[in-house]
């Protein structure tokens, strides 16, 4: 076992690649989650909707960043404790299918504003 092996129970083999992309979607959305980033065109949860209102920009962007960095949790336990994925499509679907998930969760959230602001 090697020494970093104990802080995500990862088994040796090829598997550290993926935690690593893990980590980094975790990072890169936990600003959107905790609201830190302002509306702009360059990193975020972009659309037309979400840039004509900071209010739908906040909520969208932290409800997707916190689907984002749930899906990264998700994505390394599955990795950490699951069989070992190695470089193939396989290892690819692991990490990319809870981000696809949580994306077309964001989306579906962004109907939900549009819908409630329609209303209003």
């Amino acid at each position: 076992m090697q020494s970093h092996d104990w802080i995500f129970g990862a088994q040796a083999g090829g598997d550290e690649w993926l935690l690593f992309v893990c980590c980094l979607t975790a990072i890169t959305a936990l600003p959107l989650a905790l609201r830190w980033v302002p509306p702009n065109r360059f990193y975020g949860f972009k659309t037309k909707f979400t840039l004509s209102d900071p209010a739908l920009w906040y909520a969208a962007n932290a409800f997707t960043g916190r689907a984002m960095v749930g899906a990264s949790i998700v994505s390394a336990a599955i990795i950490a404790y699951g069989p070992r994925y190695g470089t193939g499509w396989s290892a690819i679907a692991v990490v990319m299918a809870p981000v696809a998930i949580a994306t077309l969760a964001g989306f579906v959230y962004l109907r939900h504003l549009h819908e409630t602001a329609q209303r209003r």
